[in-house]
């Protein structure tokens, strides 16, 4: 009877825990309540934060964002806060279906929209039953301790993520307290120094990522921590990517042996393979050792030996990125059991043969990028491979065709064949690889027409990539069976009329789309967007898209995941939409340069709290600069607003925010640069022609480049100093109305590349300091005051013989540092901008237009890298030096406008490089050079110099440059009987006594001095 009523009692029970997860509970505890509201209140009560969070009683916490109840007991146990002001997938933009090893890690940081705050611990005591907790990207900067303590914790919390923060090793303190972890992951923050001590109180801890840290070998290496490793005995899942590791660390990882899954990438671990250590890890399944210094092969030992045998549990080995060459591949028999192997990026540089893929076959992904391949497709070795699902052999020099074997390889999910030298008809092969999910195979010579009808029965396809290839638009029509998710159809040549593939108005889930290279034609394709709700990247630019930039204004159709726009080089005209702040919320690059857009710049934009790069050069925007876009653009990084009509101000603008590149040259903005201006850090700051005006503050500090040329600023040149992050490259003041001598600071600014002063009123002599310059590509000092001789000390200088330093934004590609400095240069009348592959050879000095005296300095010769020397209007005498021989890569030489004499050097004949050449007014005698490239200068180069005779090497006789020009009546009198001799010495000495009396009214007379330097500043040509 008692036992009948146990169990009577057993099977209520029972039912009654089964009604309880049937019917769960209703309402949520007010304890629980109130300590989220709590966490709400300290971290903001914006109304798009966590905006179901209501206090109200009637209000369920259960049925709140981001919030999980238990169905039996209604206590909360999942709360995930992570990323409250960014998009939930945070930290990768762009990922690719890379398989388990992926060889590409995206280490984009989530950006910090609000103020720095710290974790308060104690909000989240009252959630006894919580088991995981998500608090990324929330901006923490350290944390409060508990009030009681530590004797209340969350003893049943399973999984913390305190990812991408800004917390430091104190956090570990917190950790301790916590002995039911099992998944802790602490990537991103600012961890240094040693905390094993706290690990060690998480015996039952299985996954630690610690990624993305300041870890350094001390971490770990103090003899007392190693009783700590060994606690961590449940430990399978480590990661400590991307630290400050070297190859010692291995000796720690040996202490770990439970560890089945280790990732190691983007250290500092050098030397051979580490096969000693890792033997001490018995159940290694994966490793990822990428990004590091490992060089030679792995130590070739008996694949049967002690030593090997634990690597038959190997799965996924990941060495790419290291210095591994060939020899590597004779090792890889001591992984019989892997299945995944990545080696792209290393310098292999061998045959892809069968040898080498002989002890491969049982692989089922091998990524080959970037090492170097050779070799023909098809290759028998990759025909064995029946178990092959991922191929990437992107990045190689393979040639040949894509056919025979390969086409049996049905199970291929991935293949990457991009970027070789591959021929043939591609349309067939690829029909036949029905399976496939990724399929790279633009920028190689298939010699046919693709058309996307080729895919009729792939319905897997979610990524491809055709750039640079023919391309047939579907005529008719179809429908895909596919979604895609991705694709990169970037510089092909599409039948006319080139327009967008129609097929893609059937798809619904792209992610990534990048139409761009294209000369594609018609309206701006809005429909794309109102199609593909999650789409994060558009790419549209360097194509022919013409009329207004439309956006829909129903506001069920905002682009809430969109990151990055790119329409540049386009012909769209009209003005920006006025919502195009509201459509694209989340938007973190938007470039829109190189258009017809006109009237204000939206107000919205102000609206993009993410935006991290805006770029709006070259277009026709009118109105004030707008303030705006810095009110709530939190993380803005990089501003271009140049070559439009824009006016005002900078200055409220520029103090609101820690830009890192602005460029607003050629507008009409005017104002000037204050004290204000010194608490940025910029890496570049280009205000060229504009209206700024009065003098630079002394406190500024000088970005890597510094472009004010064009302005109106006046004053002496402040001392320059270096920023704290930025080493000088180019400074340019050309064209301004500054004064006095070049400061001493200027010459400590020891990696600048490019100095321009040209066109202001600085004087003095040049100081011999400035040869301290020693990597200086090009300097200009033309159009100045300054006076004495040229210094010898320039032949110390490289001008051309080092390699300029260029930070360039790939604007394809969205947060790129620096986006492209352009820098206009003037040489031999060409202009280019610095930044493109021309300018980056160009090297120049040019003195011109100054006071200068003495002779040419025969050191400049040894400038054998120069490319444009340019010392005309100066006053300098003596002879050509004849070292100008050595000037091999010369292109421009002028020395013009001087008081040079003797005779060109006959040497300079070998100069094959010159194409201008200008010695002019000067008092050179006897032949100019008649050989080469002297051929090609005609009279002008040489007039000017009374004593000197030229050629232009064709039948014309040589003739004095200069002759009195004869009366008409002289002219008809051709059997004049007046005697040539006669006749020239009487006009010499009428010449003569001409030139002395212009002198001596010159001389005696200020104003008349005044009125022919005038006549001759107007009369020569100005500097552009």
């Amino acid at each position: 009877m008692e036992l009948c009523g146990k169990k009577a009692w057993l099977v209520l029970m029972g039912a009654m825990v089964v009604l309880g997860h049937l019917l769960g509970t209703d309402g949520c505890f007010e304890e629980e309540r109130n300590a989220l509201l709590d966490f709400k209140a300290s971290y903001g009560n914006e109304s798009y934060v966590l905006a179901s969070w209501l206090n109200d009683p009637k209000s369920n916490c259960c049925s709140w964002e981001r919030v999980t109840c238990s169905s039996s007991s209604g206590h909360i146990i999942h709360l995930s806060l992570g990323n409250l002001h960014t998009k939930e997938s945070g930290m990768e933009i762009l990922g690719f279906p890379y398989g388990e090893m992926g060889p590409y890690i995206s280490l984009r940081r989530p950006f910090c929209f609000q103020s720095m705050r710290s974790l308060n611990w104690s909000l989240f005591l009252p959630l006894r039953e919580l088991r995981s907790l998500g608090l990324s990207n929330l901006c923490f900067l350290g944390f409060v301790p508990n009030q009681d303590d530590g004797k209340l914790t969350l003893k049943k919390l399973e999984t913390l993520d305190l990812s991408f923060n800004s917390l430091n090793e104190s956090i570990m303190e917190l950790v301790g307290t916590l002995p039911s972890i099992k998944n802790l992951n602490l990537s991103g923050n600012s961890i240094r120094g040693r905390f094993m001590k706290e690990l060690s109180r998480l015996p039952n801890l299985e996954v630690l990522d610690l990624s993305m840290n300041l870890i350094g070998n001390d971490t770990f290496l103090a003899s007392q921590d190693y009783q700590s490793k060994s606690r961590l005995k449940k430990l399978g899942k480590l990661d400590l990517s991307f630290n400050y590791l070297n190859e010692s660390i291995m000796e720690v990882v040996g202490a770990l042996p439970s560890i089945k899954n280790l990732a190691m990438a983007g250290n500092f671990i050098g030397g051979p393979f580490p096969t000693k250590e890792l033997t001490l890890l018995p159940n290694l399944e994966t490793l990822d050792l990428s990004g590091n210094r490992l060089v030679s092969h792995i130590p070739n030992q008996d694949a049967h030996s002690v030593e090997f045998y634990v690597f038959k549990k190997l799965k996924a080995l990941n060495l790419a990125d290291n210095n591994f060459d060939k020899g590597i591949f004779k090792s890889l028999v001591a992984f019989p059991t892997l299945r995944s192997l990545d080696l792209g990026f290393n310098p292999i540089k061998r045959d892809l043969d069968d040898k080498v893929l002989s002890d491969l076959s049982k692989l089922e992904v091998l990524y080959l990028a970037n090492a170097g391949i050779n070799g023909i497709l098809p290759n028998q070795g990759l025909c064995k491979m029946k178990l092959l699902q991922e191929l990437d052999l992107s990045l190689n020099n393979l040639r040949g065709t894509l056919d025979a074997c390969l086409d049996n390889l049905t199970s291929f999910r991935y293949l990457d064949v991009s970027f070789n030298y591959l021929s043939g008809n591609v349309t067939p092969f690829l029909a036949q690889l029905t399976s496939i999910k990724f399929l790279g195979i633009g920028f190689n010579n298939f010699e046919d027409i693709f058309s996307f009808n080729s895919f009729a029965n792939h319905s897997n396809l979610k990524y491809l990539f055709i750039g640079n290839m023919k391309v047939e638009t579907e005529n008719p029509p179809w429908v895909a069976s596919f979604q895609l998710e991705e694709l990169r159809m970037s510089g092909c040549e599409i039948n006319l009329p080139a327009e967008i593939p129609t097929f893609l108005s059937n798809q619904t889930s792209l992610i990534f789309l990048d139409l761009s290279r294209n000369n594609l034609v018609g309206n701006f394709p809005s429909w794309l967007l109102m199609n593909n709700p999650n789409l994060e990247a558009l790419y549209l630019f360097d194509n022919s898209f013409t009329g207004p930039f439309e956006l829909p204004f129903d506001k069920k159709h905002r682009m809430d995941q969109m990151i990055a726009l790119s329409i540049r080089n386009n012909k769209l005209q009209g003005e920006l939409p006025n919502n195009v702040g509201f459509f694209f919320p989340r938007l973190e690059f938007l470039d829109a340069s190189n258009n017809k857009f006109d009237g204000p710049i939206p107000a919205s934009i102000g609206e993009m709290s993410s935006l991290v790069e805006l770029i709006l050069d070259n277009n026709n925007f009118s109105g004030n600069v707008p303030e705006y876009i810095l009110h709530r653009c939190f993380s803005l990084d990089m501003l271009t607003i140049s070559n439009n009509q824009l006016n005002g101000t900078l200055l409220s603008t520029i103090r609101k925010r820690k830009l890192t590149f602005l460029a607003a040259s050629r507008n009409n903005i005017e104002g000037a640069i204050t004290d204000e201006w010194c608490q940025h850090e910029f890496l570049m700051l280009d205000i060229s022609y504009n209206k700024f005006s009065g003098a630079l503050p002394s406190c500024f500090k000088t970005p890597a480049y510094l472009l004010l040329q064009g302005n109106n600023f006046t004053g002496t040149i402040p001392e320059l100093f270096m920023s704290n992050h930025y080493g000088a490259v180019a400074i340019d003041f050309s064209d301004n109305k500054f004064t006095g001598t070049i400061p001493d600071s200027v010459y400590k600014l020891w990696p600048l590349r490019f100095l321009l002063l040209a066109g202001n009123h600085l004087q003095g002599q040049i100081s011999s300091q400035i040869c301290q310059l020693k990597h200086i590509n090009i300097l200009d000092l033309s159009q100045n005051n300054f006076s004495g001789s040229i210094p010898a000390c320039f032949s110390n200088m490289s001008f051309g013989n080092v390699t300029v330093p260029f930070y360039a934004t790939d604007r394809e590609k969205p947060f790129s540092p620096v986006p492209l400095v352009v820098m206009q240069l003037i040489t031999k009348n060409l202009h280019l901008s610095f930044g493109s592959d021309r300018s980056q050879l160009l090297s120049e000095l040019d003195l011109s237009c100054n006071q200068l005296t003495g002779e040419i300095p025969h050191q400049l010769g040894d400038l054998n890298g120069l490319r444009s020397l340019n010392l005309s209007h100066n006053h300098l005498n003596g002879l050509i030096p004849d070292s100008f021989q050595k000037l091999q890569n010369i292109e421009s030489l002028d020395i013009s406008n001087n008081n040079l004499s003797g005779q060109i050097p006959l040497q300079l004949q070998d100069l094959h490089s010159l194409a201008v050449f200008n010695v002019s007014y000067n008092n050179l005698s006897g032949r100019a050079l008649e050989k080469g490239q002297f051929c090609t200068f005609d009279g002008s180069s040489y007039k000017g110099n009374p004593y000197l005779t030229w050629d232009t090497c064709k039948s014309e006789s040589s003739k004095p440059p200069l002759q009195p020009t004869l009366l008409p009546d002289e002219v008809e009198e051709e059997n004049s009987e007046i005697d040539f001799n006669v006749f020239c010495w009487s006009f010499a000495t009428s010449y003569v006594m001409v030139i002395v009396a212009l002198v001596t009214l010159l001389w005696f007379n200020p104003h008349c001095w005044r009125i022919w330097f005038y006549f001759v500043e107007v009369c020569l040509p100005k500097r552009i």
